[in-house]
């Protein structure tokens, strides 16, 4: 019987469940590419130690903004690689593309920080040392959303927020109705 009713109402409305049914398919098919690209950015990269220091060479290594770039170069060069571990080559350049394939495969051999997902992931061959050093990039995500509940004299409200960088703007629901908003800014971060 509920079968044969939503089979009914399908024939009547068929061009907007035609609709429906296309706009799912977009949507589940974008939602899949994206994901494609995403791990595709994931994967890591052996770069040299000359793309590590130029802002231009390691934005096009990695697929980051110059800026995001010349962000992990000064934080590389206050920092220590993530781990160090032993692997048997011939050159360096080639442990470095084993240590690549370790990483991309979770070999349980190579240690836990080196294989953690992260936004991106680079291997340098490092050949003044004779070593493969790896560093794990975590893109700031300047764009949030965010929702909770926010309690006034005992009143509590739906609270929906959108956080821009350091700018952040909520507004706060009783109901249906717009009760009021707040805009903040993060004055000091640590």
């Amino acid at each position: 019987m509920l079968i044969s009713k939503l089979v009914q109402t399908i024939k009547e409305h068929y061009k907007l469940a035609i609709a429906i049914a296309l706009c799912v398919f977009i949507a589940i098919v974008g939602v899949l590419i994206y994901h494609h690209k995403q791990k595709q950015l994931e994967k890591p990269v052996v770069i040299t130690q000359e793309q590590a220091k130029s802002p231009t060479e390691l934005s096009k290594a990695i697929h980051v903004t110059e800026q995001e770039a010349q962000e992990v170069i000064s934080k590389k060069e206050r920092t220590q690689p993530i781990a160090t571990y032993y692997t048997q080559a011939p050159t360096v350049k080639v442990a470095a593309e084993k240590v690549k394939h370790d990483i991309a495969h979770s070999n349980p051999n190579a240690p836990k920080a080196v294989t953690e997902k992260s936004d991106r992931t680079a291997v340098v061959a490092n050949t003044d040392e004779q070593k493969v050093d790896v560093y794990k990039i975590n893109l700031n995500k300047g764009h949030k959303i965010k929702a909770g509940v926010t309690l006034i004299d005992s009143k509590s409200y739906e609270t929906i927020g959108y956080q821009a960088g350091k700018f952040e703007v909520l507004t706060h629901f009783n109901g249906q109705h717009l009760e009021g908003a707040s805009a903040l800014y993060t004055v000091k971060e640590w």
